[in-house]
């Protein structure tokens, strides 16, 4: 699947990350993040999945097409098994990390990967218990997929489901998948 700013097609680069995609449930942000780390692994980049749903795993697989050694995929959705991984994970800084699902873990798990340059944090930033540390972060790139009570944003209302808001130096207008073959 392409993803497409404005109805154009873009394709992220390293210079894109750290990256915030936060949405609400039943807004497109998860599915659009998976999306997301399955076309970068598409277009040659090693990857790192980390999620608490296998329905989200299950998503990946079905839309990754790479050799299996540029992907890390851990198996369970528990917070340190991820951590473990990340400590043990021999150039995991060259690794894309997508943590979807933020608001499901702990402060802990930021602090292991707040200093990764690239890493795209997922999820629903009004659930999230480290919500503060990612609002103060500097991100190359931000979409929003829904309002925030934590992180108030205008201009969001009116976004049709599976589409957000893109705010970087790149990048400025509504993001989406471009789902038609």
């Amino acid at each position: 699947m392409n993803i497409l700013i404005d109805n154009k097609k873009v394709n992220f680069a390293e210079d894109d990350f750290p990256m915030l995609i936060h949405g609400a449930e039943k807004t497109g942000a998860s599915f659009f993040s998976v999306s997301l780390l399955a076309n970068l692994l598409n277009d040659g980049h090693k990857v790192l999945f980390f999620s608490s749903y296998q329905i989200a795993k299950d998503d990946f697989k079905k839309q990754a097409h790479s050799e299996k050694d540029k992907v890390i995929m851990i198996d369970s959705g528990e917070e340190q098994d991820f951590i473990d991984t990340i400590n043990n994970t021999t150039y995991s800084s060259e690794r894309i990390v997508l943590i979807k699902n933020m608001d499901n873990y702990s402060p802990k798990l930021f602090n292991v990967v707040k200093n990764l340059k690239l890493v795209i944090f997922s999820g629903d930033l009004d659930k999230c218990k480290f919500a503060g540390d990612l609002i103060n972060k500097t991100f190359a790139s931000k979409i929003l997929f829904s309002s925030s009570e934590k992180y108030p944003q205008y201009n969001l209302a009116g976004l049709p489901k599976y589409c957000g808001k893109i705010i970087s130096d790149k990048y400025s207008g509504v993001i989406r998948l471009d789902t038609e073959k």
